[in-house]
């Protein structure tokens, strides 16, 4: 199949967080179609692994987040929620299976990437190996992977009449000082959310905030947290949402040999669950990672192309091995 045609069938397939069942049946009954015995192993979410030989792993996610856009190709990029994070990296290993004679590297494709990671979680505990997990990096290695933690803060402040502003107290502005404040102390982050106010010419006496940040590896998951908190705390009822360490990524010789350049992933992959659990990781794949999760969603055709290729000369890597 022509991989365009394979991209574009992944991509159609709503695939959510939740919702892969029609997705693992496609990538399942792909296998099955060229000769391949797959098994789809349930733990409360659906992964599909392909068994081969040694302890090298092929690993990418097959759900996405909500749905924006649907896929189309103007020539040089594919757009369309998903195809970048990450069905660009499914069609490129379902590409190399097809066009090889003998494909025995260890595949795995995962569920619930995009919401808790139990699809890796229970995958991990079950084996132990090496794996590139294919997410978006330009098809450069990552030598880390950043850590991140989420908060949410609901501002309090004191309502009244919109016509008496310095009567009330705009929780609006509250967050909006709040902000200032994370900010001085922390460069590295974001605000997800905010909702306050409505129409009723009133002063807001709530603002909901949510803020994530990112960290290189040597910084913890818990010193930022303990700077954020001491100042958020003041403001009203904080949550702390979820928060990972970062770490340093292992080198996987077969892929080194052939990709020299490096980067780093500033986002959460199913590689932490895998580390976690004592397995030797790094991160890999087609496309780029700032336009994910956006309607600008988009991976160019030549780099899914290039990463069927490496796939295929990672296989004959392993092939020669045995």
């Amino acid at each position: 199949m022509k991989l365009i045609n394979l991209l574009r069938d992944l991509v159609e397939i709503h695939s959510e967080s939740g919702r892969e069942d029609e997705i693992v049946d496609y990538v399942t009954e792909f296998l099955e179609d060229l000769g391949y015995s797959p098994k789809v192993e349930e733990k409360r979410v659906k992964n599909v692994v392909l068994e081969g030989k040694g302890d090298l792993w092929l690993i990418t996610h097959l759900d996405t987040t909500r749905k924006i856009t649907d896929f189309s190709f103007d020539g040089v990029y594919c757009y369309g929620t998903g195809v970048c994070d990450a069905k660009a990296s499914v069609a490129a290993i379902l590409s190399a299976i097809e066009e090889s004679e003998e494909f025995v590297l260890n595949v795995a494709f995962l569920s619930d990437e995009e919401e808790g990671g139990r699809g890796s979680e229970h995958f991990a505990r079950r084996r132990k190996g090496r794996a590139i997990i294919m997410e978006p990096t330009e098809l450069k290695v990552a030598e880390a992977q950043y850590g991140s933690a989420e908060i949410s803060v609901k501002v309090k402040g004191k309502p009244s009449h919109g016509a008496f502003p310095d009567f009330g107290v705009s929780a609006i502005e509250k967050a909006y000082e709040l902000y200032e404040k994370v900010k001085n102390i922390w460069r590295g982050f974001s605000i997800q959310e905010i909702r306050g106010g409505d129409d009723s010419y009133s002063i807001p006496e709530e603002c909901f905030i949510r803020f994530a940040f990112v960290f290189p590896p040597e910084i913890r998951s818990k010193d930022v947290l303990e700077k954020v908190l001491k100042i958020a705390e003041n403001y009203g009822e904080v949550e702390v949402v979820e928060y990972w360490d970062g770490f340093y990524c292992d080198e996987i010789v077969e892929l080194a040999r052939i990709v020299e350049e490096k980067t780093v992933m500033k986002s959460w992959t199913d590689a932490a669950n895998l580390k976690a659990e004592g397995w030797k990781v790094t991160v890999w794949g087609p496309g780029e990672l700032e336009y994910c999760h956006t309607k600008y969603e988009r991976v160019k055709l030549a780099e899914v192309e290039k990463a069927k290729e490496i796939i295929r000369r990672i296989n004959e890597f392993i092939q020669s091995s045995f």
